[in-house]
């Protein structure tokens, strides 16, 4: 087999979903997040993890950063970040929230396999909700790349799907108009202003699968937190509940960063860190 022949799968992958993001960009921040209580606790424990360890000044590089749903938050809290997306379409919705606010961000259009940047420019690197699109090829390459353009003792921080909980649950809790088809390992876009299907490969994470990807260029995870480890499997007519709700909340906030819980959550959260001095590619 020649290398194009093993590459062209993967190509047409990227190109399938720069293709879907084409199509839902005006309409995506419509779309994510859902709408109900589990929506809603699933995205707050998301940006409490991530923004609450953004500093202002810091430099960061957000990876599939899409419309800037954290792009342009981290931008306002000072940081200097730079986005970087597949899709056009999508940074120019990006281009737009951040222009509106005032704001100044570095948007570059590109694949995170291999990124324009030079070595050590970045403190942290996020990615949220981005890598299940990656073709599992392309794995490898990317946890390379973030570690190469991190500083020493810099820090990526990222949110994905667990490939655990989908082993118990294949049905979707978030942003429900965006199914997870589990079997085959797509997403498929609904109800869209179209009215037309749009399918993506997405490929969930294991805990495992982020220890190794990690390990195996020199970084250690130092957190690992569960999104909606318990708001999952309760229905949004028992989360209406305002009591129920402040119950499930305060108890995700202590036990989501605990074995086992942190490995069961619907989505996974994790912070990994690249040794300050030596390492994979130091």
């Amino acid at each position: 087999m020649t290398t194009n022949e093993r590459t062209a799968p993967t190509d047409q992958q990227k190109d399938q979903v720069r293709s879907v993001y084409r199509q839902v960009a005006d309409e995506y921040d419509e779309r994510i997040p859902g709408h109900g209580p589990c929506d809603e606790m699933f995205t707050t424990t998301e940006r409490r993890f991530l923004l609450a360890a953004i500093r202002p000044g810091e430099r960061v590089l957000d990876i599939g950063c899409g419309t800037g749903r954290f792009t342009v938050p981290m931008t306002e809290r000072g940081a200097q970040v730079t986005g970087l997306d597949l899709s056009h379409a999508m940074l120019d919705v990006a281009a737009g929230k951040l222009s509106e606010r005032g704001l100044t961000a570095d948007l570059r259009e590109g694949d995170m396999t291999h990124m324009p940047f030079p070595d050590g420019s970045f403190d942290t690197v996020t990615s949220m909700l981005a890598l299940m699109h990656l073709p599992l090829e392309d794995r490898p390459a990317v946890f390379a790349e973030v570690h190469r353009v991190l500083r020493p003792g810099g820090r990526m921080l990222l949110g994905v799907k667990n490939s655990l909980f989908e082993e118990m649950f294949t049905a979707d809790r978030f942003a429900s108009v965006d199914v997870t088809d589990v079997e085959n390992k797509q997403l498929l876009f609904t109800g869209t202003r179209s009215g037309e299907e749009y399918l993506a490969p997405w490929f969930s994470f294991s805990p495992h699968d982020l220890t190794a990807l990690f390990a195996g260029v020199g970084m250690t995870v130092t957190r690992l937190r569960g999104n909606t480890p318990l708001a999952a499997w309760l229905a949004d007519e028992v989360l209406r509940d305002d009591a129920v709700r402040t119950l499930v909340d305060r108890m995700e906030r202590f036990l989501g960063e605990i074995p086992p819980f942190n490995h069961l959550g619907y989505h996974l959260l994790a912070e990994a860190v690249k040794p300050a001095v030596g390492g994979a590619g130091s």
